[in-house]
């Protein structure tokens, strides 16, 4: 069945990138993140799953996020702004980049001083960068012009 060596050759392929990548760079996590688990790194991270409401990630670098966001998320965990976080489907309750926080504003929590989300595009149905902009978090839609204007 061609279906069934199509996904092992797929399967190979994520596996030989999980063993060459340089972990003074970055890392790879697979799974699921559930409510309540922390997933901490000193370097950037790809997360092969979802990170459901209730879950943090916190990295002093860049987050990608091969599934669903929908817990809390901190990059530049060390204080560096130019970092980003993107996800196949961006729906988080807070992200936080170096000392920017802003929350999802369907949260039940107060908007109290905290920023909230600014979508510049409303489809959550697109893979998404969040990074920040003059002192602003952004989320849209990654695209050629997108990547090439933002500073990361």
């Amino acid at each position: 069945d061609s279906g069934s060596e199509q996904e092992k050759r797929f399967q190979k392929t994520v596996n030989d990138a999980m063993m060459e990548f340089d972990a003074s760079t970055g890392q790879f996590y697979k799974g699921q993140l559930r409510s309540g688990q922390v997933l901490e790194s000193e370097t950037s991270i790809i997360i092969l799953g979802d990170v459901n409401p209730g879950a943090t990630v916190v990295s002093k670098g860049n987050v990608v996020v091969l599934g669903t966001l929908k817990g809390s998320i901190y990059v530049g965990a060390g204080g560096n702004e130019n970092t980003f976080v993107a996800a196949l489907s961006m729906d988080p309750m807070q992200i936080r980049i170096a000392d920017y926080i802003a929350r999802n504003s369907d949260s039940p929590e107060k908007k109290d001083k905290k920023k909230v989300l600014k979508k510049k595009d409303k489809s959550d149905e697109q893979p998404m960068i969040a990074y920040v902009d003059a002192g602003n978090i952004y989320i849209e839609p990654i695209t050629k012009e997108v990547l090439a204007d933002i500073n990361i």
